[in-house]
C-alpha cells in the first residue's frame, strides 16, 4: 500500500482505534488543519508528543491514530470543539514541519496479525467483566460507544480508553503487536490497580 500524506496533530494524549475523543482547538495552525480536513473530508493523525523530543522527529511518536472529524461546535469558552472517531493505527514517516509550524507526514495503516477472538476473550473474562460494568455506567452510556464484545481489538482498545491510564501506558497499548499483547498489558495494569 502506498503511503498518503496527512496532517499530524501531536498531543500529550493517545487516542485508541475505535474510540471517540473530544478536542478543543485554539492554535491557528490547527484551526487551519481542521478547516482543511473538514472541507476535503479527509482524516488527520493524532500522535503522542512525548517528552523524548529530538530534532529528527520533533518528539512525535512514529505510531499514531488516523481520526475522522464527526462533529464540531463553538464552545462557551470561545474555542472550537471537535469530536473525532479514531479509525486505525498508523505508522508515521518523513515528518516535516510546515511554514505555519504544523506537521505533515507519510502515513501507512498498520495491520495487526489475526487473532482467534473467541479463544483470546475466553482467556480474560475478568477484563470483559470490567468493560461490561464500565459500559453500563451512566456517564459512559452518554458517549454512545460502539463496543463489539466479540472483537478482541474492540474490547482491548475500549477498555484501555475507559480505565485510568497514563498517556505512556496508552501509547504502549497502541504500539502493542496484537490484541493478545494488549490483553496481557491490560491484565497487569488492572492487577496493579486492584492491589492499591
Amino acid at each position: 500500500m502506498k503511503p498518503v500524506n496527512l496532517p499530524i496533530f501531536p498531543l500529550k494524549l493517545v487516542v485508541l482505534p475505535g474510540t471517540i475523543q473530544g478536542l478543543q482547538i485554539f492554535e491557528p495552525r490547527y484551526l487551519n488543519m481542521v478547516k482543511q480536513c473538514m472541507s476535503s473530508a479527509s482524516n488527520f493523525v493524532i500522535s503522542y508528543k512525548s517528552d523524548k523530543s529530538d530534532d529528527f522527529d520533533f518528539g512525535i511518536e512514529k505510531v499514531g491514530t488516523s481520526v475522522q472529524i464527526i462533529d464540531f461546535n463553538n464552545l462557551p469558552n470561545g474555542l472550537l470543539g471537535i469530536t473525532v472517531k479514531a479509525e486505525s493505527k498508523v505508522s508515521l514517516n518523513n515528518i516535516v514541519q510546515l511554514e505555519d509550524k504544523s506537521y505533515l507526514g507519510e502515513v501507512l495503516p498498520l495491520t495487526e496479525p489475526e487473532v482467534d477472538d473467541q479463544s483470546l476473550l475466553a482467556k480474560y473474562p475478568d477484563l470483559i467483566e470490567v468493560l461490561v460494568k464500565l459500559k453500563e455506567h451512566p456517564e459512559i452510556k452518554t458517549l454512545q460507544l460502539d463496543i463489539d464484545l466479540d472483537s478482541a481489538d474492540s474490547v482491548s482498545y475500549h477498555l484501555g480508553n475507559l480505565i485510568p491510564l497514563t498517556a505512556d501506558e496508552k501509547q504502549t497499548l497502541l504500539t502493542a503487536f496484537d490484541a493478545d499483547q494488549r490483553f496481557k498489558i491490560l491484565s497487569k495494569i488492572l492487577e496493579s490497580i486492584r492491589k492499591t
